[in-house]
């Protein structure tokens, strides 16, 4: 269990009182006549994360997200906020949030993972990530060292994550303790209908799940399964919409994704009382919408037998109204003031454009998965179906066998590879395969704890300035944030616009991919913005800063000052 917080205490000294007596504060610093004006705010107790999957600024913007653009207006924004590290997926940034490290810090770096010091029992091996599970999760945090929010808050009242993606809820969580519970959906029972047919549902499974939660039939925490609605077509079908996991399905009963989530989060909130110090809750159906239908590409009501649902619109308006259920639901409780509210997302969304889309289409379920990876991941079944983009270097590498030397690639927003044979020679030879892949405009080889850049920029796949000003800045920035040995060997980059596996993606460092909202509301702060460029590995020391609680471990983000009302104003 990693080490216990402290909670830093305010406590006035003999030379701060004589300070005072003196007068060497006038009135008017102190607020009022004889520093008897308005105090600051005491120090919020609770805290609750809500991390929108794949919310970018321009998604909020495009679809008038108001609960989000009033927290933003009224609580701590961050106009330059972006997310800082590759890579942008959610199996990463969930735990970057809740534990102030950076991916080449905490454990695993992106969605592949070469297990270097045999953690997972096959030294050597390469896992899918987004396959874990908190068995796989737990030994890589605790061999990192560092502790999670939930490990800070424990001790003052109980902690709860949900989400319907269980990597996401884990990442979140931790390994947690027994005040700790974590609640995301697993495979659930077959339920007869009145007609004499059968049902199957999913149900709420995790750590420690309250009894309230219950999965019986009938439950309204159960959640539909095969139901595809109108995504078993392209682009949608590269990665669709099988059951109501992520989407909220049509049973008002039984309703699933974001608002089975918030209703979650509601439930521990009545069912606790004051007893909860944290809730961190994940809402996945943005993400899933954009990955199906390519963003703010997402041609909408063209798509036929449309069924808004499973459509950007839809999915950014129930979002956005579940932000609003809970933070009313902080207010009606009279909590608001005593608990800091962050807003986030792991991750933005690269919508890909005509003519820079690579991935393969195949009309049936799931094909999407070929494009995302290459290999033959020890917690998985093999991928041996690469994309034509990708063909070049799966058979223009040589492990010394005959057989290619990629041992493993994903591919997003950005292309990432672990090599068999990882000598110098055999690095250059990918990596020279690689800078001449589709719309490739770097190739990046790691050294260390950094990555050198081994290929020239190809500005001229940059299509405006704006991008290339922002390559010019972050690229190296973001590539670096996974130079550890179990991240990737190679990675290349990739232009504005661009993917290699589904109609919308994340993973890459185009600012479509990094530029997310981080916003600080409640728990008596005021609506002054923050004026950093505040990243993701930062919210967990700005959090703890403004809990007045002191970290036991060292962090890679920034803690920021929030400011706060005076005590007595609105």
């Amino acid at each position: 269990m990693p080490q216990r917080r402290t909670r830093v205490l305010a406590v006035a000294s003999a030379a701060v009182v004589a300070l005072a007596v003196l007068g060497t504060q006038s009135g008017a610093e102190a607020g009022g006549r004889g520093g008897h004006g308005p105090k600051p705010a005491p120090k919020p107790t609770k805290v609750v994360v809500i991390v929108v999957d794949a919310l970018s600024k321009e998604i909020v913007e495009k679809y008038d997200m108001g609960n989000v653009e009033a927290l933003m207006k009224g609580g701590v924004d961050s106009p330059r906020s972006y997310l800082g590290h590759t890579g942008s997926v959610t199996v990463v940034t969930h735990n970057v949030i809740t534990t102030g490290a950076q991916p080449k810090h905490m454990g695993w770096t992106t969605e592949g993972y070469r297990d270097v010091d045999g953690l997972l029992g096959a030294p050597g091996g390469l896992y899918l990530t987004s396959n874990f599970g908190l068995a796989q999760m737990a030994p890589l945090q605790q061999a990192a060292g560092y502790p999670h929010l939930s490990d800070y808050l424990d001790d003052t009242g109980k902690v709860f994550t949900v989400s319907p993606k269980g990597y996401a809820a884990y990442g979140l969580s931790g390994p947690g303790s027994p005040s700790t519970s974590t609640i995301t959906f697993g495979s659930g029972p077959t339920c007869a209908n009145p007609d004499g047919t059968t049902t199957r549902y999913r149900q709420p499974t995790g750590v420690n799940v309250p009894a309230y939660f219950s999965t019986a039939c009938g439950s309204r925490w159960l959640a539909r399964r095969d139901t595809i609605y109108d995504t078993g077509q392209p682009p949608a079908q590269l990665y669709p919409a099988t059951d109501n996991r992520y989407v909220v399905g049509h049973d008002p009963a039984q309703q699933g994704g974001d608002v089975w989530a918030a209703d979650a989060a509601l439930e521990i909130m009545a069912q606790e009382g004051d007893g909860w110090s944290g809730i961190f809750v994940s809402l996945p159906g943005v993400d899933k919408a954009a990955h199906m239908w390519g963003g703010v590409n997402d041609p909408e009501a063209a798509t036929p037998g449309y069924d808004p649902m499973t459509h950007m619109r839809y999915a950014t308006a129930t979002a956005d109204a579940q932000v609003g259920r809970i933070v009313q639901a902080l207010e009606d409780s009279g909590q608001l003031d005593d608990t800091l509210v962050v807003l986030t997302a792991d991750h933005g969304s690269v919508a890909a454009a005509e003519g820079h889309f690579h991935g393969d289409v195949e009309l049936e379920n799931d094909y999407g998965y070929y494009n995302w990876y290459y290999g033959a991941p020890v917690n998985d079944v093999p991928y041996q179906r690469p994309q034509d983009a990708l063909l070049p270097l799966i058979e223009g590498t040589d492990d010394g066998t005959g057989a290619t030397n990629v041992g493993f690639s994903y591919s997003d927003s950005s292309l990432n590879v672990w090599l068999k044979d990882q000598s110098p020679t055999a690095v250059t030879a990918a990596a020279t395969i690689m800078k001449d892949l589709p719309d490739v405009t770097a190739v990046w080889k790691r050294h260390g704890d950094h990555y050198d850049r081994v290929t020239p920029v190809r500005w001229d796949r940059m299509r405006t300035w704006g991008e290339r000003i922002w390559f010019a800045a972050k690229a190296q920035e973001l590539v670096d944030t996974q130079a550890a040995g179990y991240g990737p060997d190679l990675v290349a980059t990739l232009p504005d616009n661009t993917t290699y596996s589904v109609a919308g993606d994340h993973g890459g460092i185009q600012r479509a991919a990094q530029q997310i909202p981080i916003v600080f509301a409640g728990g008596g702060l005021s609506s002054q913005d923050l004026r950093g460029e505040v990243r993701s590995v930062d919210i967990m020391p700005t959090i703890l800063r403004a809990m007045g609680i002191r970290a036991t471990h060292p962090m890679d983000g920034v803690a920021y000052e929030l400011p706060t009302r005076k005590r007595g104003h609105r």
